[in-house]
């Protein structure tokens, strides 16, 4: 490691006191972050590497010490987030850094070429196992109207793969059956349209729900709906998921591993989860879904994964020539230093 480097402190004085809020014009809040990002490195490197502040030069900003900050914050289980926006700090005061001494640009250009993190675990997806649908399907008491409306609810939103608000919208006219089985239309998110086939089971119980809750079969009726007023209205989507919290109560009082916060995406994530694990194409249920892209229906194949890390990239970068040291004006003064770099108020 070389002497302290005063350009680096001068530097550092310049970009946070004048650069940044009076040449650039940053928010007070751009610039706290920017402060926050360099006191953070400032403190990796005294804890982790050895280097106390007065000891700083810019060979403290190689490229694979930058890379091992940003690996152990994630190690410390800081958000992508937050890890991301250390980075940039970084990358901003080395950039200006360069702008003003082109020897210093190896640098900049080795670091900005460090490209932001992505979350290393995929989201977890809920869904229930076969055997959970079937307690589920069995739990409202079909000896009541209620009862069976509710059962029809549960397993049309599965069969469909429907989100709630594309259930809730649909009308009996977006229904079709012919000789060649059961259709129905489901306008989801952009207004994109797609067709879902029904299988004749899932046919057998619309069938069963129609003959008792549409006999007139009114074609602009909501094919889910409640009663206000003694008008048959849309249903509200706080009511779907009240009936929902209702029955996964009932269950899990009886077995505590069925999922209590059941709610309306799951039995979504449930028929996904079932269709891959059956051998469909991720593409087959993209369309299914109504995913305007792929990468969102990958997240099925990934649930049960954790993410491989990536290993440290560790590439060396060219180093520009080592300056001399320019004096001991700070020796034994950090506080003062560090004020004067403009990392304290």
């Amino acid at each position: 490691m070389k002497n302290p480097d005063p350009d680096l402190f001068q530097m550092l004085h310049d970009y946070l006191t004048c650069y940044v809020p009076v040449e650039r014009h940053m928010s007070p809040d751009t610039l706290r972050t920017y402060k926050q990002a360099l006191n953070q490195y400032r403190l990796y490197l005294q804890s982790e590497k050895g280097i106390a502040f007065m000891d700083a030069n810019f060979d403290s900003f190689a490229r694979e010490t930058v890379y091992g900050f940003l690996t152990w914050l994630r190690d410390e289980n800081k958000s992508v987030e937050t890890i991301n926006n250390r980075l940039a700090g970084i990358k901003s005061f080395l950039k200006y850094c360069a702008e003003r001494d082109v020897s210093l640009t190896t640098y900049y250009s080795s670091v900005s070429a460090i490209r932001n993190f992505r979350s290393t675990k995929v989201k977890k997806v809920d869904y229930l196992t076969e055997n959970q649908l079937k307690v589920l399907f069995a739990e409202p008491d079909v000896t009541t109207r209620i009862g069976r409306r509710d059962r029809f609810i549960m397993i049309f939103s599965y069969e469909t793969g429907c989100r709630m608000q594309e259930l809730l919208n649909l009308k009996l006219k977006d229904i079709r059956q012919d000789s060649n089985g059961t259709i129905v239309r489901i306008l989801g998110k952009g207004s994109k349209l797609r067709t879902v086939p029904l299988t004749d089971k899932a046919a057998g119980h619309l069938n069963a729900y129609l003959n008792e809750f549409h006999p007139e079969r009114d074609n602009d009726e909501f094919l889910v709906f409640t009663i206000h007023d003694g008008r048959r209205t849309q249903m509200k989507y706080g009511a779907v998921d009240y009936l929902l919290k209702k029955y996964a109560g009932q269950i899990c009082k009886r077995d505590d591993t069925f999922p209590g916060n059941l709610h309306e995406h799951m039995l979504r994530h449930s028929i996904a989860m079932a269709m891959l694990k059956h051998g469909v194409p991720l593409s087959y249920i993209k369309d299914f879904l109504g995913h305007s892209q792929i990468q969102t229906t990958t997240i099925y194949a990934h649930s049960d994964d954790e993410a491989i890390r990536q290993a440290l990239d560790k590439v060396e970068h060219p180093k520009p020539p080592e300056k001399q040291p320019e004096g001991k004006r700070w020796k034994g003064k950090e506080a003062e230093l560090l004020k004067y770099c403009g990392l304290t108020n």
